[in-house]
């Protein structure tokens, strides 16, 4: 009987051995035996086992090879790690500055520093080193050496050539591509092209600062620091108004562009410099005229960054000659004037090309061309004693010229009555202050005549010595007496 209690003794615990190994990860684990009648428990105790940490991403996956760029590791099993271990986060083979268990499965590690190219990061406990394949990308801050620019283009496209110093940008074109090389001009982000292992070239954005701009090159990621030379752009130009101007010069004229800022040191009209200007933005100049030729003349903005050109045309401001005796019916006609201060030009074509105009008063009029130095208009008609003729020179405005304009008679409603007289015939006049016309006179006889409006009179005709034609006349208000016109002709008949 005490062998046969002995025997069980040894398989239960050949049970309770094979139980404990099979355990070993698991927790504590009770086996139940059978010894005697009663059933009995034993409690087996089972120790955890450290797994291998695991890498499976990284952020941010590149930064400088001085080092300092701190990075997101996650995974599994970081919490295993040994907190004062230096060895326990790798980036290659060297130990990264520190490290942050943060979870289980994300810890945060300053790189240490290290030379180009992509490395392992890897981490270490008790149970051994993770055998991922996130990789960090070292990049080395590269740094831009050019020649100053003057003069770029504000809407871009300048090639600047560069040397790129402080690391390589690949060998061929396919490196160069690996390597993620961006560039930047000021703030704006710039087009960039290689060349060699060190060299570059960069052209340049569009821009409208007038401010030198420093340029600076990214290598996948990593800023370098920005360069000691600048780029200036060149001030542009869109507008000048207004575009004609008078030789006399005198006028503002308000320049339109960009880039423009105190750093504007002049304002040219073809050679002459402007009598004086002002910078009111960077997209504004109000400058004064100077003197200057007919003709098409260049406006220069000059800044530290170069130049901008626009045109303006100068024209003469044209006068005209009224010759004595020159006198207008007032109910329009045409004459021809001198033209003082310039000329037309020696031949219709180059008429044309000058672009005269003109206006009399207030009423645009079309001028003819004479010669080089007289032109004929056609002037409207008027109530008025006088017109004031202004000749515009392409726009530009010459000194007015007075032309008087002579009274007449504009229409009669009869033009013909018995020697004995009696109709009564309204007779329309202009010119000379019609409102004040008086001594009417039919031949050389007066009518007595009634105004009925402005330039209207109420007419009884008088009687004539013979039958026959014969005109109206009166004085105008200003007391000069109407000349003639077929509108003024009277008949007198002897028949009924």
């Amino acid at each position: 009987m005490a062998t046969s209690q002995q025997a069980r003794r040894a398989a239960a615990l050949t049970v309770a051995t094979a139980a404990a190994v099979t355990l070993a990860s698991s927790p504590a684990t009770a086996i139940t035996r059978g010894a005697g009648p009663e059933p009995s428990t034993v409690s087996v105790g089972v120790r955890a086992v450290t797994k291998v940490p695991t890498v499976t991403a990284v952020s941010a996956v590149s930064g400088t090879t001085g080092g300092g760029t701190t990075v997101t590791v996650t995974g599994s099993g970081f919490t295993t790690l040994e907190a004062g271990n230096a060895a326990a986060v790798k980036f290659g083979d060297v130990n990264a500055k520190s490290f942050t268990v943060v979870s289980d499965t994300k810890l945060t590690a300053v790189t240490p520093a290290g030379t180009g190219g992509a490395v392992l990061v890897k981490v270490t406990n008790s149970a051994g080193t993770s055998a991922g394949s996130a990789t960090f990308t070292y990049r080395a801050p590269l740094t831009a050496t050019f020649k100053d620019v003057t003069g770029a283009k504000p809407t871009g496209g300048t090639p600047v050539d560069v040397t790129v110093t402080g690391g390589t940008v690949g060998t061929t074109f396919k490196e160069f591509a690996a390597e993620k090389l961006t560039a930047k001009v000021g703030d704006a982000t710039a087009a960039v092209a290689w060349v060699d292992a060190t060299h570059v070239k960069v052209t340049t954005p569009a821009s409208t600062k007038s401010t030198a701009q420093r340029l600076t090159l990214t290598h996948d990621g990593v800023t370098g620091p920005a360069s000691e030379n600048t780029i200036r752009y060149a001030p542009k130009l869109t507008s000048v108004v207004p575009a004609k101007v008078s030789t006399a010069g005198g006028e503002t004229v308000t320049i339109t562009g960009s880039g423009f800022s105190d750093e504007v040191t002049g304002v040219t009209f073809g050679e002459t410099k402007a009598t004086s200007f002002a910078v009111k933005s960077a997209t504004q100049i109000t400058a004064v005229v100077p003197a200057g030729a007919n003709g098409a003349a260049a406006v220069t903005v000059t800044s530290a960054g170069g130049t901008a050109s626009g045109l303006v045309t100068y024209r003469a401001p044209l006068g005209v000659k009224v010759a004595d005796g020159t006198a207008v019916r007032a109910s329009g006609g045409s004459v021809t004037l001198e033209v003082t201060g310039g000329t037309v030009g020696a031949t219709a074509k180059e008429y044309a090309a000058e672009k005269i105009t003109a206006s009399v008063g207030t009423v645009k009029v079309t001028p003819s061309w004479v010669d080089a130095t007289h032109v004929k208009l056609t002037l409207p008609s008027s109530t008025a004693a006088t017109g004031s003729v202004t000749l515009l020179h392409d726009g530009v405005a010459g000194t007015a010229a007075t032309v008087g304009y002579v009274p007449v008679v504009v229409s009669l409603s009869a033009t013909s009555d018995k020697v004995a007289g009696g109709a009564k015939v309204t007779v329309k006049i202009a010119g000379g202050e019609a409102t004040g016309a008086k001594d009417f006179k039919f031949g050389s006889t007066a009518a007595d005549c009634t105004p009925i409006s402005g330039n209207a009179y109420s007419c009884v005709v008088p009687k004539a010595d013979k039958a026959g034609p014969t005109w109206v006349t009166f004085t105008a208000g200003t007391g000069t007496t109407s000349r003639f016109t077929p509108s003024a002709t009277f008949n007198y008949t002897d028949l009924d």
